[in-house]
């Protein structure tokens, strides 16, 4: 929208009624015009980033894993050494050990 008209500079963020006034403060005025042009009249639901912020956080974690460093992950993480414990076991490194039951194939 802001490329097709030139007089969005001329537009008093003040002026403007909520929730514009809330997302041009927090994503500037221009990209808030884009947004109203494509979405305006219509309910827009964000979900939480929680679920997928926890997963790349987790496969982060069994990454740096070394088999030993559950306190150093802790802290680093600013989560307890049995959440470590927890994250990492619900997803083991792999390891290039053969197991009984590989070997008796």
């Amino acid at each position: 929208m802001a490329e097709e008209y030139d007089w969005y500079e001329e537009i008093d963020p003040d002026e403007l009624t909520e929730p514009y006034r809330e997302l041009s403060a927090t994503i500037g005025l221009k990209n808030t015009l884009k947004l109203a042009e494509k979405y305006q009249g219509m309910a827009l639901y964000l979900p939480k980033l929680d679920g997928l912020i926890r997963r790349l956080r987790d496969e982060k974690i069994r990454k740096e894993f070394n088999g030993g460093n559950y306190r150093e992950l802790a802290i680093k993480y600013k989560l307890t050494e049995v959440w470590i414990r927890q994250i990492v076991d619900d997803h083991p490194v792999e390891s290039n050990q053969v197991t009984l039951f590989e070997i008796a194939k």
